[in-house]
């Protein structure tokens, strides 16, 4: 009996449930940062956990979903998993309120509960959605000769689904509601999509019969010069995996690459991996119909050759537009989305023309293409997650992001000489050669070597020689902002103006008490440390900085004293105060975690002020940095509001040698006692300051500035940092505190 083919309002309602879970999976993602960050930080090491977890989940339902389509599948399978996928969505909830402030889990060391929690939270709910693709692709696929456009077709969905989540996330969802809200309103999502699904639908697939499973459709790809996928399926596993493997490791690659012209931000991400969806859709889309169309070995050979071609010109083609100053008249939106384009849109579409090849390649019959594409997009998320770990943990720190693309791409000539045969056809050799020229022409031209002085798992940290105020400085950058400037000779230069502040108030508390204790929670070049040791060495100080590359490279290079009585701690700065810190014994605690404009929201909130003032002492004093502008600034608004919701004394710190108003670096302090400001002047003229540098910002200038426009109070489930920010990003391309 001949298959019935889908309606086309079967093909719909397919389509949507693909694209849904799809959507509702990175949507998920995204909150997971949210929702544990007060448990485990936000650190490298939880992204890393909550992408590889959900990675996992969508591979391996992948395969189970494949294996399930041979029992049959239907719209009601469909309609099930969504469903169930709906009310697995609410399990992060449920754990969290079962945690409460998360005491509990503390004595587990950092990286066994970081992926005890993610896996708890979001394993289940994305094992779930995954397994609705393959079904779905069981059920619209009649007869072979169809099954790369309809695979392309459902991948293509399923990425544009991601990219949907991406953007409804990061720019709408994050804004305007906390984050059990939107959880709650992908749950809700998903059970309205599994009642669509429910109505008698006129297409179903049939359980797979032996007989059906030993029979080879006439429809399948006819034997040719390469090496036939059809007989050795792992073969195809792995080039999947491959193609998933190279597309995530230039993804991250991107990161690193416009890091030093564009910076690291929501923008620069949201740009990016929108860029990379868009080209993964479109190369998913076109590789289904070249598959039907010439389903043979040498084309795919051809893709991949092209995919490594293209992967070798992301060099030479960034460094040409910097050079050129391409795109410089743009807003910093539209430029970061226009460089990503320009640099990887080709690259990444042709890599996405690989996996509904090999499907096309693989499929014997209809009856196994449910479990076929099971097996494959399994195969190609475990790619995807490798890639993930491994260019993130280890390949951009080992060997920077310029080899990593070398290496990706001379890795997938090799994999075209093999598909393909190369050397029995002469074009297909002709193209091997040109392209391995190629690389050995780029790489002489030392095309592939890294801009940074060293890439980290955090940065691309560079170390420069330059000229300021008739000075010979040594400036570290950090990404796109140089984040400190040292004289190696005078440890009393500080550089940026901000900095001289945070001086003076260890100055203002180390009058006060003997042997005061200052936390500083991003180290950087650690400058104010340096000057700590220098000129109050009374004080205690411990330095939270992430990135222990920074921390080497401060006691190597920017003039930290070997037997340094500094105490570096290399963490998140929330997990730290949360598990190491002891309560109520800092005199001072100072805020200076930022990069750029990337600002960890999680150390902006509520519950984290709490935690702050917690471990002051009761005339204790936090300090927190925010780069913003006034009036027109909605982030230091909120942070204001969110401070005077904790402590009952804040005052505004400004640069005294410059205005209260306008762009720049501003200071929010909070107390819980009077801080007792107004006599710092005469405790810095004792000590030579005739000028000091800290200004408080009029009472009445904060009453205006605070009504002249919405001031959120920053909670752990509403925190929009990046949205607040958006509109200074567009105020200027630059910020230089």
């Amino acid at each position: 009996m001949a298959p019935l083919t889908a309606s086309r309002l079967d093909v719909l309602r397919a389509a949507l449930l693909v694209w849904v879970t799809s959507c509702a999976t990175l949507v998920l993602e995204l909150a997971a940062a949210r929702l544990l960050a007060p448990f485990i930080g936000a650190s490298l090491h939880t992204w890393t956990s909550i992408i590889g977890v959900v990675l996992a989940g969508i591979s391996l339902g992948s395969y189970a979903g494949g294996r399930l389509s041979e029992r049959g599948a239907s719209f009601r399978w469909l309609a099930g998993l969504t469903a169930l996928g709906a009310v697995l969505a609410l399990l992060p909830l449920g754990w969290v309120a079962v945690l409460g402030d998360g005491a509990s889990l503390r004595p587990i060391p950092v990286l066994p509960r970081t992926f005890l929690l993610t896996f708890l939270g979001f394993f289940p709910v994305s094992f779930v959605l995954a397994m609705v693709t393959p079904l779905a692709l069981r059920l619209l696929l009649p007869e072979l000769g169809r099954a790369g456009r309809i695979a392309g077709l459902l991948y293509a969905l399923g990425t544009l689904g991601s990219l949907a989540g991406n953007f409804l996330t990061g720019f709408v969802l994050v804004a305007w509601f906390p984050v059990p809200t939107i959880v709650l309103t992908v749950s809700g999502a998903l059970l309205l999509c599994a009642l669509l699904a429910l109505p008698r639908a006129s297409v179903a697939a049939p359980p797979v019969v032996p007989a059906e499973a030993a029979a080879v459709s006439p429809g399948a790809a006819p034997s040719a010069a390469g090496v036939d996928l059809r007989t050795r399926p792992m073969l195809a596993c792995f080039l999947v995996a491959s193609a998933s493997f190279c597309t995530l490791a230039i993804e991250l690659a991107a990161s690193r690459i416009l890091a030093p012209t564009v910076g690291v931000s929501l923008l620069s991400w949201t740009g990016i991996i929108g860029v990379v969806l868009t080209g993964m859709a479109l190369g998913n889309f076109v590789g289904g119909h070249l598959a039907d169309r010439w389903p043979r070995q040498g084309v795919l050979a051809g893709s991949m050759l092209l995919a490594a071609a293209s992967c070798l010109l992301i060099p030479p083609v960034h460094q040409w537009l910097v050079l050129k100053g391409h795109f410089e008249g743009l807003g910093l939106q539209a430029r970061i989305v226009a460089y990503t384009a320009a640099v990887f849109l080709l690259p990444v579409t042709a890599l996405g023309t690989l996996s509904p090849q090999v499907l096309r390649l693989t499929l014997a019959d209809v009856g196994r293409a449910g479990r076929t594409v099971g097996l494959l997009y399994a195969w190609s998320t475990a790619g995807a997650l490798l890639g993930s770990f491994l260019t993130g943990w280890w390949l951009i720190a080992k060997v920077g992001v310029y080899p990593l693309v070398m290496g990706a791409s001379l890795g997938l000539v090799a994999l075209a000489a093999f598909v393909g045969q190369v050397w029995r056809q002469p074009r297909l050799f002709g193209a091997s050669v040109g392209t391995l020229a190629l690389a050995g022409s780029l790489g002489a031209l030392g095309l592939f070597a890294s801009p940074c002085t060293e890439e980290t798992d955090y940065f691309c940290i560079q170390i420069n020689q330059v000229e300021h105020d008739g000075r010979r400085i040594l400036a570290m950058q950090l990404d796109h902002l140089t984040h400190t400037t040292v004289d190696l000779g005078d440890p009393s230069y500080l550089g940026y103006p901000y900095c001289y502040i945070h001086s003076e108030l260890i100055r203002h508390v180390a009058a006060r008490t003997p042997t005061p204790r200052v936390l500083m929670i991003g180290g950087g070049g650690y400058v104010v440390p340096r000057w700590v040791e220098t000129y109050v060495p009374q004080v205690r100080m411990e330095v939270v900085e992430i990135d222990p590359a920074v921390t080497r490279i401060a006691r190597e290079r920017f003039g930290v004293r070997p037997d340094t009585r500094i105490a570096s701690f290399n963490l998140d700065g929330r997990q730290y105060l949360q598990e190491l810190a002891e309560r109520g014994a800092y005199d001072l605690i100072v805020q200076d975690a930022v990069n750029d404009l990337s600002v960890p929201y999680h150390l902006m909130t509520r519950e984290y002020d709490v935690l702050v003032r917690s471990l002051l002492k009761p005339e204790g004093i936090y300090l927190l940095t925010v780069i913003d502008e006034i009036p027109r600034g909605a982030f230091l608004r909120s942070a204001l509001r969110t401070m005077q919701d904790v402590f009952p004394h804040v005052e505004l710190l400004h640069d005294a040698r410059s205005g209260s108003k306008g762009q720049g670096v501003y200071i929010v302090a909070g107390s819980g006692q009077p801080m007792a400001l107004e006599r710092l002047p005469a405790l810095l003229r004792g000590a030579g300051i005739e000028r000091p540098r800290t200004g408080r910002v009029p009472r009445a200038e904060i009453d205006a500035y605070m009504a002249a426009g919405p001031a959120h109070l920053l909670t752990d489930d509403f925190a929009p940092v990046d949205n607040l920010l958006a509109e200074f990003f567009l105020l200027r391309e630059q910020v230089s505190p």
